[in-house]
């Protein structure tokens, strides 16, 4: 028998952990966020085009000339190591299956992603996880695949429980060079530009069989989780009305669906701004006050492949603390150079103990 408020076939966050420029826990994180909190700053020797010191989100313990793949490995690691701490004494018999949302542009091929997830899976010794690895490089919005890829291999009974992540990082001269000299970069001669970030987010997921079956106290409900196309894609000559992102939030949002407040990707960029509003217009009345959203890339800046799990920690922080103001919360993210567009509709938790 379930315990009252679980149900059987819906898919739960159990844990959920995050390594921000802002926070070294899922909880310093979104307090950071939370209290508008900012770790944007000059980066220790990388110059624009300009001359000028390029404004960065960096995480400052961590060496600067680190290579990319290493970086990656270790802001995935303390994230990956929070998120499965409710897994610590259960009695899971099962192995957990580990999705990973990467970047293409930070890491090139699947080679040196393989190198990342490998490094990872072997660093998280003592935890059941499974050394095959599912990677997605699909930008920002990749994470929003992994979830969805790992929902449905949850309810197939292929997997107890799995581990969805995203890690990513700007800070690599070469990547940051391109960003500058593609007119991308956030500056004083440039507005409408994005500041450079980095960060990993990870969240555990399972059936509410898993969750009674384990006896654990789930943190929230993903209720629904979908991807779509967009075709009018940033950089091009033509105009984009979110009509990708429109088909996310249809997808996840159904008849009487209220949303109280989202959790989303925004970072500066005038493209991405036109392409929200577009979509709220269409979808207007799923939402309270479409004007309450958190945009946490003003205070850790573009995390890129990490968007879609730190977003769904912030969700989860705000009904932890006590200042979620309902029970319905959206999350969303936009690929920023390629055509995927996600979204999430997570709904806060019954706790069976209470």
């Amino acid at each position: 028998m379930l315990p009252s408020g679980i149900q059987h076939d819906a898919i739960y966050i159990l844990g959920v952990g995050s390594q921000t420029p802002v926070g070294r826990t899922h909880g310093s994180s979104a307090a950071a966020v939370r209290c508008g909190i900012s770790a944007y700053a000059e980066h220790p020797f990388m110059l624009d085009k300009r001359g000028e010191r390029i404004i960065v989100a960096r995480a400052s313990w961590l060496d600067d000339m680190m290579p990319m793949a290493e970086r990656l490995s270790v802001l995935a690691l303390d994230a990956a190591r929070e998120a499965l701490q409710p897994m610590t004494h259960s009695r899971v018999r099962s192995r957990i299956r580990l999705h990973l949302a990467l970047s293409r542009e930070g890491l090139g091929d699947q080679v040196r992603a393989r190198q990342v997830a490998d490094s990872l899976v072997s660093s998280l010794d003592g935890a059941p996880v499974d050394d095959e690895v599912a990677i997605v490089m699909d930008g920002h919005a990749g994470g929003f695949l992994a979830m969805k890829e790992a929902v449905e291999e949850l309810r197939s009974g292929r997997s107890a429980a799995c581990l969805v992540g995203g890690v990513d990082s700007y800070m690599t001269a070469d990547r940051l060079e391109a960003i500058d000299f593609a007119g991308n970069l956030h500056s004083s001669h440039n507005t409408w530009g994005f500041t450079p970030g980095e960060g990993a987010g990870f969240c555990l997921m399972a059936t509410g069989a898993t969750v009674a079956e384990l006896g654990l106290t789930p943190v929230a409900e993903l209720q629904a989780v979908a991807t779509a196309q967009e075709g009018q894609l940033l950089g091009t000559r033509t105009v984009c009305i979110g009509e990708g992102l429109t088909a996310a939030f249809r997808a996840v949002l159904g008849t009487g669906d209220r949303v109280h407040h989202t959790f989303c990707d925004l970072n500066g960029e005038i493209y991405r701004a036109d392409e929200f509003g577009f979509a709220l217009c269409r979808t207007s009345e799923h939402f309270v006050d479409a004007t309450q959203f958190t945009a946490a890339a003003e205070c850790w800046g573009d995390v890129g492949a990490a968007s879609a799990q730190l977003a769904l920690g912030l969700a989860v922080a705000s009904w932890e603390r006590g200042y979620a103001k309902g029970h319905t919360l959206l999350t969303w993210a936009s690929s920023a150079r390629g055509p995927l567009r996600g979204a999430a509709k997570i709904k806060q938790a019954v706790n069976p103990r209470q």
